[in-house]
């Protein structure tokens, strides 16, 4: 076995309830939705010092914040008692450079962002209409610079039926638009979902360039959404569907997902990657260890009894789709319920609600999974602190350290 890496523990008097990491940018929003705080990480990952105070927005969204360091902004979802915001700050000052109006609800997923563009594409929707993919105009003085539409013989009146389900996914560098579309289950479930690429910002007119249709494998599955993306290398795209049986009680064997890299161009599937029971939540590409790591939940229960929540992390070859190893934590068996399951290019990170912690490296886990207890065989951890009484609220992996949100501070630990 490796020798265990000495771990730094530093606590900050912050209290924050979520934590977006992005490069040596630190957002954290407050439990009370009155504090957004900018924070930079040292290099090596120990310090975390504080940049600025955001404006106060009433109501942050749950969609993780866009930071653009080249240009030194940051985006931020709100909700007021109106329609939803997009609040761009300038990082060196804290002050808000402007307000973008959007319209309708929006999807609390994710903002694909392009950073040479400096445009970000927003999923909404609108009462007794479609939904539709914004493509806004973060960086620049615009405001919607288009605007993705379901294609024409794909859409289905929202009379009496669900509406369908239409996401962004990718913006590229040269403007392309990737969304995917799922069509109403009723009344006899799905069997397929669509990948939908636009050449350039689209309007209202514009058809697509590609469309793509992947099915479901699961057996007696008949519904389907993507959970997570991530680009790959310089013309691929990991696409994560999460395929169910519609009308099961959730439990071990009622949904899994399906990873695929997916070429960009032709929207061509480069491989299919083996289905992991639960819901991917979150994929990383470690490209020195030529793996592709992804972390997500479970309900592991056999039938509909009580709950029996799963974190797992699982690595795929990022040239085959080959499982190459998964791991599974039971909140139940550990004792402790799960509050992170991450990865970066070489560690393995689990952090649990009381502050404990595991830690692997990425070649001590392809090799032998997560240390384990040999008699109880649960998963070894090391304490984050002494307080029994301290829980994680949340918590954020950066490249080398892991940041904690306790009801009292925030704990940075590093390696």
């Amino acid at each position: 076995m490796a020798a265990q890496r000495t771990i730094d523990v530093r606590a900050v008097g912050h209290v924050a309830e979520r934590i977006y990491i992005h490069d040596s940018y630190v957002v954290t929003f407050g439990p009370d939705a009155t504090s957004t705080n900018l924070w930079t990480l040292s290099n090596d990952g120990r310090r975390l010092d504080h940049l600025k105070i955001l404006r106060t927005l009433e109501e942050p969204g749950g969609i993780a914040p866009i930071v653009d360091t080249e240009r030194k902004l940051v985006a931020i979802t709100g909700r007021s008692s109106g329609p939803p915001e997009l609040h761009i700050s300038d990082i060196s000052s804290g002050d808000l450079v402007r307000t973008l109006m959007l319209y309708g609800s929006l999807d609390d997923v994710r903002m694909p962002y392009s950073s040479r563009l400096g445009h970000a594409l927003v999923s909404t929707r609108v009462v007794d209409e479609l939904p539709r993919v914004l493509v806004v105009d973060v960086a620049g003085n615009g405001w919607i610079a288009g605007v993705a539409y379901i294609p024409p013989d794909l859409r289905t009146s929202t009379d009496d039926r669900p509406d369908p389900q239409f996401g962004a996914e990718h913006i590229t560098d040269d403007g392309d638009i990737i969304c995917s579309y799922v069509a109403p289950p009723l009344p006899d479930g799905v069997d397929h979902f669509t990948l939908i690429r636009w050449n350039g910002t689209p309007n209202e007119n514009t058809l697509p360039a590609v469309r793509a249709d992947l099915s479901i494998s699961l057996v007696d599955g008949d519904a389907v959404s993507v959970s997570c993306c991530l680009p790959f290398c310089d013309d691929a795209l990991l696409v994560s569907a999460c395929e169910a049986v519609q009308d099961a009680i959730d439990t071990a064997y009622s949904r899994w997902s399906v990873l695929r890299a997916i070429g960009l161009r032709a929207l061509d599937t480069l491989w299919t990657a083996e289905p992991v029971w639960g819901v991917i939540r979150r994929l990383h590409h470690a490209v020195d260890a030529g793996v592709v790591l992804a972390t997500g939940t479970q309900n592991a229960r056999e039938d509909g009894g009580k709950n029996i929540p799963v974190s797992f992390i699982a690595a795929f070859d990022d040239k085959t789709g080959a499982l190459r190893r998964l791991e599974r934590v039971n909140h139940i068996a550990q004792g402790v319920s799960v509050r992170l399951c991450a990865a970066t290019s070489d560690t393995v990170i689990v952090i649990f609600a009381n502050g404990d912690m595991s830690m692997a490296s990425l070649d001590d886990f392809l090799a032998h999974g997560l240390a384990r207890d040999v008699d109880t065989h649960k998963v070894a951890t090391t304490q984050l602190w002494k307080d029994d009484g301290k829980k994680v609220v949340h918590a954020a992996l950066a490249s080398t350290s892991v940041i904690v949100a306790t009801q009292t501070n925030l704990v940075v630990a590093s390696w």
